[in-house]
């Protein structure tokens, strides 16, 4: 017998019960009813086969009653109504009749008799008895010869929210970058019915075996119809909003009739899928005249597109979304579902994109500035509210929000902050705007994809809380199975969503690395989610948690019994992580400690006159950084912990094949020293004393770090630099410094970024030093970048005409400003774009915007007073 704390779930909340019970058993009897359908066959073969697996414990399935063996858990599991004598037993100890109202469909009621050692497993429909077999691997605690569940288990519960589903698969990042394995299509089974077992009931796939898997389970499956892409001639192509190809333009007639074809094709000989769904494109559709507004030519596409379906498929239930639509898109589908009643309508599918209340990567192009009067718990919540208020009642909305990309997507860590939209606007300060201050750690960023493992309980718990009240569910996206945990919490709070993040990180902990490592993985998941984010006034080198986060997942490790650990690749997902993120906190301190002796040595030999030497000693210091014994030690386990995750289920870190990286800038530090080296006299001490004393501008001066949460002061006109799409690292030099690398901007506008100062001394001279240097694009958005220069101005003296940035690595470049800028004591900076940047037509301009055209840029500037 067993003393532990068990879990208890009634009308959809998770509660922790008093200490209590267990019981303990040899050996597990799975007693289906004579007339069980294949489902309820199928959910008893997944039992005995789970419950089995780790040790091997005897587990079998039966119909009728046999001679079992002694110390035996007997299930009786089924749908009552197939199942007499479960049914009998409901009867006998009085248990109320189980119904579409209680607890409700797809519920379950799993319940310890434990003077009988029988554990009743009813369901009220196909998925409840599959959903009670969940419950149960939940609860159990396997051990190398017996099993142990808690012997005052009681559990009545159903869903909260009626559609629950994710996507499922390898990423491409996995593979090409992590190096993985292919999964069997087994282990892809496993996948779907992992999150089956955790309360999801949809999944989006395509027609074929998988299909047949899903189906077989009684989950309900949703497909997909691009209405705006496929192939055709150059002269069908959309006017896509970041210049994409392989979008349609809906004004097309002859795009349109083969769009209608198309679909017609796939759907006559396509499987029934439960829902369709028809996406918006992920740039938002077609930017050109004749599509203006967007969401109308599209709505209307699809509306011809679900009759067709309807003829092959009458209950499909079909949704749209309004990916990155902008307002006129998404008031032209509201009007149009006003007019009349439009049955073959299902939903309105919400997700990356779609909301008009929240600047999120990709770049919708207008915004709702109306709902922000009074904003309530913050920008999730705004828009769902007002599409709700302006569908039908006959229509739903529902989610598929991103729970994958931990940074520069729909819920992730912003890269840098929003850019105004076309309007000029800006995500107003107002309740929420903190989601807006969320960046990741400036050193992990560097090591690992945006499409890495991680876990956010904190964050993403708050996220649903503040979405899915408006919702009827959600099919979440996922671009792989990095985001294990995520998509494992977002069902379980679509069952339960009052279940607090405590609770359910507890639950999860228990079910994937058993009882006695549980309470260590938990404070370890919580403190991963703490590295990952920025914290100004704690860099990464005196980040705590990475040491923390890395012992309590080895204690972990220690603490899982043998049956356990010896296949858990998911263990070794969290202590490859933890490996890696010490690993480069190591490196950063290593390359930080490096930068502060050169620093110490130059600013000593500035002082005492024997620069050359200094200046050689700091060029080989440079030379013979290599990693530490400690971080060799760090890469080999994770290494080693990669090659086991991946032969146990293909899976991998990515980011042990990219730990190489100048996380400080000593590409600088390099070209300064080696540039000092070649200059003399007053030339070489101004490099030197760059390097010791950096953004000093000296007595009278003033300095600016433009970019994202930089202290710039004097900027009045520019906001910081977004890139305007996922960073690569190819972007910008890592030789750059931290400060050089981040930067404001202005786009298509006449007024670039502006500095202004006031009280200057009037009777002084001034010079102006800025930090300069502009991205290399990647191939599909090169060709329309054609900036690459700026004019500045000091006041309305020119100081450069064009001045050309360098690019990838920066450069300083510095001016006289004439003494009549100054003489009234104040002073304004102004760049100007080139006269050839952003004056095609409109279309062009939008997409030069959208896709991280710049007309002025610039990282720093000093503003210097000289000496008379």
């Amino acid at each position: 017998m067993r003393f532990g704390v068990f879990y208890s779930v009634a009308c959809g909340v998770v509660f922790i019960a008093t200490i209590t019970h267990a019981a303990e058993y040899e050996s597990v009897t799975i007693r289906v009813g004579a007339e069980a359908d294949s489902v309820e066959l199928k959910v008893a073969e997944l039992l005995q086969q789970r419950i089995a697996e780790p040790s091997g414990l005897p587990t079998r399935v039966e119909r009728t009653a046999g001679d079992g063996p002694t110390n035996s858990l007997l299930i009786l599991l089924g749908i009552p109504a197939h199942h007499s004598e479960l049914q009998k037993q409901l009867e006998a100890d009085q248990i109320p009749v189980l119904t579409q109202r209680d607890p409700g469909p797809e519920g379950f009621l799993v319940k310890m008799l434990a003077d009988d050692n029988v554990l009743l497993a009813a369901g009220v429909d196909q998925r409840g008895v599959l959903y009670a077999a969940g419950e149960i691997l939940r609860q159990l605690d396997i051990k190398e010869k017996s099993l142990e569940i808690p012997d005052t288990l009681d559990v009545r519960t159903a869903p909260a929210f009626a559609i629950r589903g994710t996507q499922y698969g390898q990423s491409g990042v996995a593979k090409k970058l992590a190096k993985v394995r292919d999964w069997t299509p087994a282990e892809t089974q496993r996948v779907i019915l992992d999150y089956a077992l955790a309360g999801a009931n949809t999944f989006s796939t395509g027609p074929g075996p998988m299909f047949d898997f899903i189906k077989s389970f009684g989950l309900m499956t949703q497909g997909g119809f691009g209405a705006n892409t496929g192939p055709g001639p150059p002269e069908w192509n959309a006017k896509e909003s970041i210049g994409r190809i392989g979008y349609l333009c809906l004004s097309v007639p002859e795009a349109r009739a083969a769009q209608l074809k198309r679909c017609e094709d796939q759907f006559r000989s396509s499987p029934t899928y439960d829902f369709v769904k028809f996406h918006g494109g992920d740039g938002g559709g077609c930017e050109c005249d004749l599509c203006d507004p967007y969401g109308l030519k599209f709505i209307k596409l699809v509306e011809k597109m679900a009759a067709i379906i309807h003829k092959y498929h009458p209950t499909t239930k079909i949704y749209f979304t309004n990916q990155k639509f902008d307002n006129a898109d998404d008031n032209a589908i509201f009007k149009y579902l006003q007019e009349q009643p439009r049955d073959w309508l299902w939903g309105w599918g919400y997700g990356p994109g779609s909301d008009a209340t929240s600047w999120q990567p990709g770049h919708r192009q207008t915004h709702r500035m109306d709902l922000f009067r009074y904003p309530g718990f913050g920008p999730y919540g705004l828009y769902p509210r007002e599409i709700l208020r302006q569908l039908s009642p006959r229509h739903q909305l529902v989610y598929y929000n991103e729970i994958t990309h931990w940074r520069y997507a729909q819920h992730a860590y912003i890269q840098m902050y929003p850019r105004a939209d076309r309007d000029g606007e800006l995500p107003p300060r107002t309740s929420g705007h903190e989601i807006y201050e969320r960046r990741p750690d400036q050193g992990l960023t560097m090591v690992y994809d945006r499409l890495t493992f991680y876990a956010w309980p904190r964050f993403y718990h708050r996220v649903f809380n503040d979405l899915m009240r408006y919702g009827v569910g959600d099919i979440t996206h996922s671009s792989g199975h990095h985001d294990h945990f995520n998509q494992w919490m977002w069902q379980r709070l679509l069952w339960a969503p009052r279940t607090s993040v405590e609770d359910v990180v507890d639950e999860y902990c228990q079910t994937w690395f058993g009882r006695e490592a549980a309470p260590l993985m938990a404070k370890a998941i919580f403190q991963l989610e703490e590295n990952l984010e920025e914290a100004p006034s704690t860099p990464l080198i005196e980040k705590k948690g990475i040491d923390r986060n890395y012992l309590l997942v080895s204690q972990a490790g220690a603490a899982m019994p043998k049956i356990h650990l010896q296949n858990n690749w998911l263990w070794r997902q969290f202590m490859q992580k933890a490996a890696l993120d010490k690993y480069t906190q190591l490196a950063v301190r290593q390359q930080t400690e490096l930068q502060t002796e050169i620093e110490k040595n130059i600013t000593q030999a500035l002082t005492e006159g024997d620069v050359a030497t200094a200046i050689d000693h700091s060029l080989a210091s440079l030379d013979a950084l290599d990693e530490s014994a400690e971080m060799a030690q760090l890469r080999e386990e994770a290494g080693r912990l990669g090659e086991e995750s991946n032969a146990l289920f293909g899976v991998r870190n990515e980011g042990y094949f990219n730990l190489k990286h100048d996380f400080l800038g000593l590409g600088w530090l390099r070209r300064q020293l080696e540039q000092a080296k070649q200059a003399n006299g007053t030339d070489q001490v101004e490099l030197l004393k760059m390097i010791v004393d950096y953004e000093n501008p000296g007595p009278g001066g003033y300095y600016d770090n433009l970019g994202t949460s930089n202290r710039a002061p004097h900027v009045v006109k520019g906001y910081p630099y977004d890139h305007g799409q996922p960073y690569v690292s190819m972007m910008l030099s890592e030789g750059n410094r931290p400060s050089q690398r981040s930067m404001h901007f202005t786009q298509d506008e006449s007024e670039g970024v502006t500095l202004k100062y006031h009280d200057l001394d009037p009777k002084a001279r001034y010079r102006v030093r800025f930090t300069f240097v502009r991205p290399w694009y990647q191939s599909r958005y090169a060709e329309r970048m054609n900036q690459k220069s700026q004019t500045i101005l000091a006041d309305d003296l020119v100081l450069a005409e064009e001045q050309q940035l360098p690019e990838r690595m920066s450069e300083f470049f510095t001016f006289d400003i004439p003494q009549t800028a100054t003489r009234d004591g104040e002073l304004t900076i102004q760049l100007r774009k080139a006269k050839d940047v952003a004056n095609g037509p409109r279309v062009e301009r939008e997409q030069w915007r959208n896709s991280g055209g710049w007309g002025t840029l610039v990282s720093e500037v000093w503003l210097m007073k000289q000496d008379d």
